[in-house]
């Protein structure tokens, strides 16, 4: 299994999904075995694994399952109890605005490699989640998110958050109607950022479940836990977090043009790569692993074409692919995917 990060996350929700994949016909001991996932982890809640091993997860279910949404199916199946000692500070929260706080202070206790951030959009508020470029290429694993993020705020609220609507950055692949029967809200692809939305006022929502007591309790055990998560050398700076984003946006339309990039981020290209520089690294360094990264995960979808992951990823021709490929991995793509 390819682990291009040290980055981990809690086990308790992959186990969930490999749940969801047994209830829809789906064999526990494949799932487990292409995920690199121990039985044994599930006694322990706070177990952590590789975020590779979701990736895995959710390839096997969407391509096995092809007649079932799985996004929103397995948000409707979860149980926010497999949310480990994040989701339990959160539920006894005083309001939303401060849940937010918590989930911010505590977000790499579930996912080392996710981000979030509270955007604002007129009179309304938004919760926005990012991840790494090839959990983002999956599109599926995001709609999961946020709507794990809505079921735990609604959960925590007594269901009176009031969602304005949803936003994806990524193309439908299921109806939208699922989606908007799911969230009780308008959901809208292909827009700048991944986002729940509401009044802003909402963030004043106060939940039933609030319990300042049993909270700092908890609290504590959360410091304890995240204190024992081995942290990155060099923490990656918010703007190559931002160019990388925006690089995998531009991928198929510009082949990640620098000039389109920089745009997106307000900055000239003399000033963008300048800052790169500064963050010991260059525009086409990060070109490159986005591309690397990206076209594994796609390559693991058996269902798409070789040229289509060579179109998606931004090249004119698949000459240019598979001598990037070939640099990347030392193996053909056709080599690759017949061993992944």
């Amino acid at each position: 299994m390819d682990e291009p990060s040290s980055d981990t996350a809690l086990a308790a929700p992959a186990f969930g999904y490999v749940d969801f994949g047994v209830a829809h016909g789906l064999s526990r001991a494949e799932l487990l075995a292409a995920a690199h996932l121990d039985e044994t982890l599930r006694a322990d809640p706070d177990a952590r694994c590789s975020p590779l091993s979701y990736v895995i997860i959710w390839k096997e279910l969407i391509t096995k399952l092809p007649d079932v949404v799985v996004p929103v199916e397995m948000v409707r199946a979860l149980d926010p109890n497999v949310l480990g000692v994040t989701g339990q500070v959160v539920m006894r929260a005083d309001n939303l605005r401060h849940a937010a706080q918590l989930i911010e202070r505590f977000l790499h206790l579930s996912d080392t490699a996710m981000t979030m951030s509270w955007p604002e959009r007129g009179d309304l508020a938004g919760f926005s989640i990012g991840h790494r470029p090839e959990v983002l290429a999956m599109r599926f694993p995001i709609e999961a998110m946020l709507g794990v993020g809505y079921r735990l705020m609604q959960h925590a609220s007594g269901g009176r958050v009031p969602i304005s609507e949803v936003t994806f950055a990524h193309a439908a692949g299921y109806p939208v109607a699922a989606y908007e029967e799911l969230f009780g809200a308008p959901v809208r692809f292909e827009q700048p950022i991944n986002a729940l939305w509401f009044p802003r006022s909402a963030m004043e929502t106060p939940f039933v479940g609030r319990d300042p007591v049993a909270r700092r309790y908890l609290e504590a055990q959360a410091m304890q836990l995240l204190a024992a998560i081995p942290q990155p050398v060099a923490p990656v700076p918010e703007l190559v977090k931002q160019v990388r984003d925006a690089i995998l946006d531009e991928l198929a339309s510009s082949g990640a043009d620098l000039a389109r990039v920089a745009k997106r981020l307000a900055m000239s290209t003399r000033t963008l790569q300048r800052r790169l520089e500064e963050a010991s690294t260059s525009y086409q360094d990060l070109v490159e692993d986005v591309r690397s990264a990206v076209a594994r995960t796609l390559l693991r979808d058996r269902t798409r074409s070789i040229i289509d992951v060579a179109f998606e990823l931004g090249y004119a021709d698949l000459k240019g692919f598979y001598r990037a490929f070939k640099r990347w991995t030392n193996a053909t793509p056709a080599e690759w995917r017949a061993r992944a």
